[in-house]
């Protein structure tokens, strides 16, 4: 009985320690992720982007909600999509019904066949039938030029990005921090977009 109270607890032990490690290796962190380019479905992951604290480098409270799809990983560089919008009235992250919000931050060079540019409404559901995964100019995390955001082929010369102060998967997220800065946090677990999460992602 005592022998397997002790295995219990090691393994509780153990489970905690892995599910708190932090892991920085972008190699190792694409090997966790899927990616549109290789997946038959369309996985989106959930999350919100934060305020960022300059001076500690911290988050620092809610900026949007988000919703980001992965399409490739070449070259130490995730290719994403993603899109932000705000909170509904009762304070949360409505995944489940977007389509009646702005939508901001799509991609100037995303081929989305509901953007809802400028003041338009668009749709957030992050799924291929809508967007040209194909044919896109998606933004980039690069790690090994240090920055994030709009690549040259979409914005020449140089395009359009941040530096990349850290990106790490850590208890249960995956977050992007920029030198813009702002934090980018979505849920490890990647949803079907076609039924986004109802309830709170974190």
């Amino acid at each position: 009985m005592l022998k397997a109270i002790v295995s219990a607890v090691l393994f509780l032990c153990v489970a905690s320690v892995a599910h708190a490690q932090t892991v920085t290796d972008p190699n190792e962190i694409a090997s966790r992720l899927r990616f549109w380019a290789q997946d038959a479905g369309d996985p989106v992951y959930y999350g919100e982007v934060k305020n960022v604290n300059r001076r500690g480098m911290r988050p620092a409270g809610h900026y949007q909600c988000l919703a980001l799809a992965f399409i490739k990983y070449e070259n130490g560089a995730f290719s994403y999509a993603h899109k932000m919008w705000s909170k509904s009235r009762d304070g949360s992250c409505h995944y489940d019904d977007v389509t009646s919000r702005k939508v901001g931050n799509h991609g100037t060079c995303v081929r989305d066949t509901n953007a809802g540019f400028g003041n338009a409404v668009g749709t957030a559901l992050m799924t291929k039938a809508n967007i040209d995964y194909q044919h896109s100019t998606f933004r980039t995390i690069d790690t090994k030029t240090r920055r994030v955001g709009e690549t040259a082929a979409c914005v020449p010369p140089r395009g359009a990005s941040a530096g990349l102060y850290s990106l790490k998967i850590e208890d249960g997220r995956l977050k992007v921090m920029t030198t813009r800065p702002l934090d980018y946090e979505v849920n490890i677990n990647p949803q079907d977009p076609q039924h986004p999460p109802t309830q709170p992602v974190f």
